[in-house]
């Protein structure tokens, strides 16, 4: 097994918006579309933000999927979730998020949605977490889709051990598996090894300059394309293969740089280094 030639574009690499906050993505929709296609992707990570927003401007479901057939878009999944944990009226937003995001998944075809723990240190014992990502899962499961949590190193999914414990025992929970909060969450890459392939849902690659600036959650905002950087992404890819990941990789670059450029720029400025990265791996593989 051979990770996948197939490259995805998240939406955070081509929305020309920095993500965290209620703004849409500033390209329109079809526009992504097209320049993801054209630069060589056959898949995208859609945001529910954006669907919301295209739906708020009359856009219909029907001809958001046709623009995505249109243009080849043959792996489409959605982020990113968050709160999904808080209960009470500090949940009304999460679930209204949970909502559209299945709307969403209706809409675009979408099998799998990431989403990500607590990022705020709440301190929320880890039996509840697993109950409500378990409730989270069965809603999910009840429309199809599949649920892919997120290790990030500020959160309380720091690592690998933490990651399994937090998914056993639910059918339809995988993991993200993203190079940045691999490496600069000192994660060993014997560690990604362990995790069951058929519980890696989405692999996101990028790059990073070897010296960290502020905290990690500020850090992680300076994001660099693949080979732009001090990541040793050949060893990341073999490990995933050696796990036996079995999905498309997709490409997430997070940088005011990149939320800058026009459209077209940063689909070509984000696959160039990523197609050259799998396209080693392949050649490693196969020989």
């Amino acid at each position: 097994m051979t990770i996948h030639r197939d490259l995805i574009c998240s939406s955070h690499t081509i929305s020309g918006v920095m993500p965290g906050g209620p703004v849409p993505a500033r390209h329109g929709f079809e526009e992504r579309v097209a320049a993801c296609a054209a630069a060589g992707y056959t898949g995208m990570c859609l945001h529910f933000r954006d669907y919301r927003a295209l739906k708020e401007a009359g856009h219909k479901d029907e001809d958001l999927r046709e623009v995505l057939q249109r243009h080849g878009m043959r792996h489409v999944s959605l982020e990113f979730l968050v709160d999904w944990f808080l209960d009470g009226t500090d949940s009304e937003q999460a679930r209204a998020d949970e909502a559209t995001l299945h709307a969403a998944a209706r809409a675009y075809g979408a099998d799998s949605f990431n989403i990500g723990s607590d990022f705020q240190g709440r301190g929320i014992p880890r039996a509840v977490m697993k109950e409500r990502l378990a409730g989270l899962c069965r809603r999910a499961g009840n429309a199809g889709l599949k649920v892919a949590l997120e290790i990030v190193p500020w959160s309380d999914v720091p690592d690998v051990e933490t990651a399994l414990d937090m998914i056993d025992g639910i059918d339809n929970a995988g993991l993200v598996v993203d190079s940045w909060h691999i490496f600069r969450g000192g994660v060993p890459l014997s560690e990604v090894e362990r995790i069951p392939g058929d519980r890696i849902f989405c692999v996101q690659v990028n790059d990073a300059e070897e010296t960290v600036h502020g905290a990690l959650s500020e850090d992680t905002t300076r994001r660099k394309p693949c080979g732009e950087g001090v990541f040793d992404l050949d060893a990341f890819l073999d490990s995933l293969n050696r796990a036996g990941a079995d999905v498309p990789v997709s490409v997430e670059i997070i940088s005011p740089q990149f939320a800058a450029l026009d459209v077209e720029s940063a689909a070509r400025g984000s696959i160039a280094g990523a197609r050259r990265l799998v396209e080693r791996h392949a050649a490693r593989t196969s020989s």
